[in-house]
């Protein structure tokens, strides 16, 4: 067999090296391409549709616009105010059947005057009209005259007696309920049908003995479902509640429902001078750790959960004098998916630090 020259081998081999050169450099390229795919579509791949972060010690969750939607989310403006500090104490609902039972014996009194009053008037009558007829010859004798002389006196004794009765009523109402409700029972004033129609609703409040305040004109009482309604002051109260010492007064409020006597509810009380802040929207508020939160926007797409104090509870929220800044709108729609989604990137983020 003929071998081969060494042109041709050498032929050959450089062939053979540029084919692998180009199958070399093809991949390179090909490489190079993907390289080219990925910087068109890494943005989009970088893109994460929520994730949560701690910045400056508080938790931030970033959110793109179709989650937001998802969620449901709608902020509002804090709205500055100002307000007072506040107290709270114990209120107690008290019973209209007995404010009816005292009117019901003060107008049992006031008939017996009336019928001893008319009683002692035909007494008196008759005692003139048979002095007369003694007068005139003695046409009656003076055991009759004496007889009607001692039932007139007796009649007279009885309106004495029976006034007496009416201001003993008086009295014990105004032990019971103070002097106004007193007057409102005697005279049967707008204030005291409304209280027996169950329009209106009296309560006890007693304020501690050592709280260095007078009776508000006004208090805030904390109704069973949540809700609160204004209560004016009507006078002191008389009655001691057995619970606490301290003093009590008689406050009244409309009945939005009636409400059984010896309903215990909670009063608050303005106290202090006073201060500068805002009010969160109590569907903004939700609730973890045993504590108050709200979220705020402080970006685009980024939500901060912030701590809310709720121990001043106003209308329809709660008064917050710091930790909350103005500049930034707080979510009011979709705070409760909020905080869910914020445990459910906890979750997610705590399973990928464990693999």
């Amino acid at each position: 067999m003929r071998q081969p020259s060494r042109m041709m081998v050498t032929f050959i081999g450089a062939a053979v090296f540029a084919a692998a050169a180009l199958t070399w450099l093809g991949g390179c390229g090909g490489q190079g391409g993907g390289d080219d795919d990925d910087q068109t579509t890494l943005p989009n791949a970088q893109k994460e549709l929520a994730k949560i972060a701690i910045v400056n010690g508080e938790t931030a969750i970033t959110l793109d616009p179709a989650t937001q939607a998802r969620l449901g989310l709608n902020t509002a403006a804090l709205v500055p105010t100002t307000s007072r500090g506040q107290q709270t104490f114990p209120a107690m609902v008290l019973s209209s059947a007995d404010l009816a039972t005292a009117r019901s014996n003060y107008l049992a009194a006031q008939a017996q005057v009336q019928k001893a009053r008319v009683d002692a008037d035909v007494a008196n009558k008759e005692y003139a009209r048979l002095k007369g007829l003694y007068a005139e010859d003695q046409n009656i004798s003076q055991k009759s005259l004496e007889a009607a002389q001692g039932v007139a006196e007796a009649d007279q004794t009885d309106v004495a007696t029976a006034q007496q009765q009416v201001e003993l009523q008086k009295t014990l109402i105004a032990q019971q309920w103070g002097e106004t409700v007193a007057n409102w029972v005697q005279q049967n004033s707008p204030e005291f049908q409304r209280v027996i129609g169950q329009q209106d609703a009296l309560l006890q409040v007693t304020i501690a003995a050592d709280a260095p305040i007078a009776a508000p004109k006004s208090v805030a009482i904390e109704n069973l479902d949540g809700s609160e309604t204004e209560a004016r002051l009507v006078s002191p109260f008389p009655r001691v509640d057995p619970r606490i010492q301290g003093r009590s007064f008689l406050y009244v409020m409309p009945a939005r429902a009636p409400v059984a006597p010896d309903t215990s509810l909670l009063a608050d009380v303005s106290v202090g001078s006073q201060i500068k802040g805002v009010i969160v929207p109590s569907a903004a508020v939700v609730w973890s750790e045993g504590k108050g939160w709200a979220y705020q926007q402080t970006g685009a797409s980024q939500f901060t959960r912030r701590p809310v104090a709720t121990n001043l509870p106003v209308a329809n929220g709660y008064f917050v004098s710091s930790g909350l800044p103005t500049t930034e709108k707080v979510v009011t729609t979709g705070a409760q998916a909020l905080l869910s989604e914020e445990f459910l990137l906890r979750g997610a983020s705590a399973g990928a630090n464990n693999d």
